[in-house]
């Protein structure tokens, strides 16, 4: 699979994740895992975490020089515990915060673990960048055109 086919392949499956397709998503993924190297899946996974920081500064707006992002788990029912959601928000903060060795550890660590358990952190972050894009949507919808808070 070349590098066009597989960007366009993630932006159907965020598109499909932000609209609740997710078995669609979920395919799309299976399809970008099956045909790529582990070294195009990190980059997957940036491309993704890149989604999720862009997002972050559309709904907090741009953080200062002296801060860093932080990540917590968006609603009570959401499992941060689960190795995955772990992965997840652990990237998508660490890339947010431009400190690309941890999410280089991170990748590694999940890439040895076993194979359901990398699909899904990769799957994870997927969701999780969807959730967040879901929401900028609606506070979109809702008129909101600054950031609505400060990210700390």
């Amino acid at each position: 699979m070349n590098s066009s086919l597989r960007a366009k392949l993630v932006m159907d499956a965020i598109s499909r994740a932000i609209d609740c397709d997710f078995q669609v998503a979920s395919n799309l993924m299976g399809e970008i895992f099956r045909n790529s190297t582990g070294q195009q899946i990190y980059g997957v996974c940036c491309g993704l975490a890149d989604a999720a920081r862009q997002t972050l500064v559309r709904l907090y707006g741009h953080q200062g020089p002296e801060t860093m992002w932080a990540l917590a788990a968006p609603d009570p029912d959401y499992e941060p515990q689960h190795p995955a959601h772990a992965f997840s928000l652990r990237f998508i903060t660490a890339f947010a915060n431009g400190d690309m060795e941890t999410c280089q550890a991170l990748y590694l660590a999940a890439s040895k673990a076993s194979a359901d358990d990398y699909a899904h952190s990769v799957i994870a972050l997927l969701g999780d960048v969807a959730r967040l894009a879901r929401r900028a949507l609606l506070q979109l919808a809702e008129g909101g055109e600054e950031p609505v808070a400060d990210p700390h």
